[in-house]
C-alpha cells in the first residue's frame, strides 16, 4: 500500500492568508550585516602583522539604547551558521548595534586577538540612560564609552581626538537627514585613508524625498517659506555645500516621481562622496524587508579606505547572502521554512541579462591592459557601486560567457584550458 507524503507547503499557495513571505525588519538585516562585517573588520586588521593593529575602533553614532524590547533575526541566524557555533556566542535577538559590538569584543578579547574600543553616542537623554545601563550589564572588562547625551555632531569633534589613530568603523544609523553633514563625513574619509577603516551610513531615501518636497518656487506667505527652508537646509548640508543648486530642480523634474528623485538623490551623493571627500571607494546596498520590494525605504551607503577587499569581497557577498533570506516563505506557525528556489534563480537570471550590457561597457573603458579575473570581478562590483546586487561566483559566471563570445580575451590558462579567477584577461580591442 502506498503512502502520500502531503506537503505543508502548496506549489502555489492561493491563500495569502496562509502563507507569507518572510518578513524582517530592516534593522534585523542591518545588524546581521553589521555583526559579520565587523568580525571582518578585526579579524583582517586587528593582530600583530606589519598591517594590523593591536587595537581597532567601533564608532556607534546613533546608539538608541542598545537593546529592543521584541526583536528577530539574530538568534536563529547564530544557530544556524557553523563559523558562529564554534564559540559561546550569546547573541540575541533583542540585541542592538552596540551590544553586538560589545559582544564581539569581548568574544575578540577571549582570543587575544585584539581590543575592540566601542564609543557610542545618544542624543536622547532616558534612551542615554538606557544605554548605559545595558552596556554595563556585558561591557565589564571591555573597552567602551558611552558619552554624555548629545548630538552626534556635537560629539565627533571629542571622538576623533579620542581614536588614536587606530583603524575605525564608523556605523552612522541616522534616521532621516539630520545628525551629520556632508563636510563632517568628509572629516571622517580624512581620518580612515590615513589610518584604515569603513563608514556605513543609513541614507533614508523617503525621508530626502520629503524634505525636499517642501521646497517650491513660491510660497504662500513667509511662514511657509522659513519652515520649508529650515527642512530644505538640512537635506542640503547632508548632500553638500551648494547641493541645493543642483538638487532643487531635479526635485521640480521629478516631484511628480518621487522613486525617480530618491534613486537620483543617492546616486549624487554617493558621487559627490567619491569624488570631494579621500573616500578609496564609495558603493551602497538596499535594506529590503521583501524580496520583490520595488522601493526600499533604505540604502546604507559605505566608504572605505580599502574598497577591492572590503567592499569588493566580505561585503559584496555577505548582502548577496542576506538578500537570500528573503526568498523563504513561513507558514502561520513560524516553525517551517520553504526556500522559493525558483523566485530566487528567475531574479538572479533577470540581474545577470541586465547586468551584462553594463558590465560590456564598463570593461571597454576600464580594461584595456591585463588584469586578473579575481580583480575585474571587484573592479566590476565597484563601478556598479550596488552591493549584493550579484555574487562574486555570479559575476564569474558571466565572464566566462564573455570569454566564450569572445568579448574578453585571456592569457597563460590552465593545463585544462579552463579561464581561473588567476588568469589574466582583458575585453578584445
Amino acid at each position: 500500500m502506498s503512502v502520500t507524503q502531503l506537503s505543508i507547503f502548496d506549489e502555489e499557495p492561493k491563500d495569502s492568508n496562509k502563507f507569507f513571505t518572510r518578513k524582517r525588519t530592516w534593522s534585523a538585516a542591518k545588524h546581521r550585516i553589521m555583526l559579520r562585517y565587523i568580525q571582518a573588520f578585526c579579524y583582517n586588521l586587528g593582530g600583530s602583522k606589519p598591517f594590523q593593529s593591536k587595537y581597532l575602533n567601533y564608532v556607534d553614532g546613533f546608539a538608541g539604547e542598545g537593546k529592543y524590547d521584541e526583536g528577530i533575526g539574530i538568534e536563529n541566524f547564530v544557530d544556524k551558521s557553523d563559523f558562529w557555533n564554534r564559540y559561546k556566542t550569546d547573541f540575541l535577538d533583542t540585541d542592538g548595534s552596540p551590544l553586538i559590538a560589545l559582544k564581539l569584543a569581548k568574544i575578540f578579547g577571549d582570543e587575544q586577538r585584539v581590543i575592540l574600543r566601542c564609543f557610542f553616542t545618544e542624543e536622547d537623554k532616558e534612551l542615554n540612560h538606557n544605554l548605559n545601563i545595558n552596556c554595563s550589564l556585558i561591557g565589564e572588562g571591555l573597552s567602551y564609552k558611552v558619552y554624555d547625551y548629545q548630538r552626534f555632531d556635537k560629539a565627533l569633534d571629542k571622538i576623533m581626538s579620542e581614536l588614536e589613530n587606530y583603524p575605525t568603523l564608523f556605523f552612522l544609523d541616522a534616521f532621516g537627514v539630520k545628525g551629520v553633514t556632508f563636510e563632517q563625513i568628509c572629516s571622517i574619509a580624512d581620518y580612515v585613508s590615513k589610518n584604515k577603516g569603513e563608514l556605513f551610513l543609513l541614507f533614508h531615501n523617503r525621508a530626502v524625498a520629503r524634505n525636499a518636497g517642501l521646497y517650491k518656487t513660491s510660497y504662500k506667505d513667509s511662514k511657509e517659506q522659513k519652515a520649508a527652508e529650515t527642512y530644505t537646509q538640512h537635506l542640503t548640508k547632508l548632500l553638500g555645500n551648494n547641493s541645493d543648486s543642483d538638487w532643487k530642480p531635479k526635485w521640480l523634474e521629478y516631484r511628480e516621481e518621487q522613486q525617480k528623485f530618491e534613486r537620483w538623490s543617492l546616486e549624487y551623493f554617493k558621487y559627490r562622496l567619491q569624488n570631494n571627500s579621500n573616500f578609496k571607494g564609495v558603493a551602497s546596498l538596499e535594506i529590503n524587508e521583501q524580496y520583490n520590494d520595488t522601493r526600499p525605504q533604505y540604502h546604507i551607503v559605505v566608504g572605505s579606505n580599502h574598497p577591492q577587499k572590503a567592499l569588493g569581497v566580505f561585503l559584496n557577498d555577505f548582502v548577496y547572502q542576506e538578500n537570500e533570506l528573503l526568498f523563504y516563505q513561513d507558514d502561520i506557525t513560524g516553525q517551517y521554512h520553504k526556500f522559493m528556489s525558483q523566485e530566487w534563480e528567475r531574479q538572479n537570471n533577470e540581474r545577470i541579462a541586465t547586468i551584462k550590457p553594463q558590465i560590456i561597457d564598463i570593461l571597454r573603458i576600464k580594461n584595456q591592459d591585463w588584469m586578473t579575473l579575481d580583480n575585474a570581478i571587484t573592479l566590476i562590483i565597484l563601478e556598479i557601486g550596488n552591493l549584493g546586487y550579484l555574487s562574486r561566483t555570479k559575476y564569474r559566471q558571466i565572464f566566462l560567457k564573455l570569454y566564450a563570445e569572445s568579448i574578453i580575451e585571456a592569457k597563460q590558462l590552465g593545463t585544462r584550458g579552463n579561464l581561473t579567477l588567476k588568469n589574466d584577461i582583458r575585453v578584445v580591442k
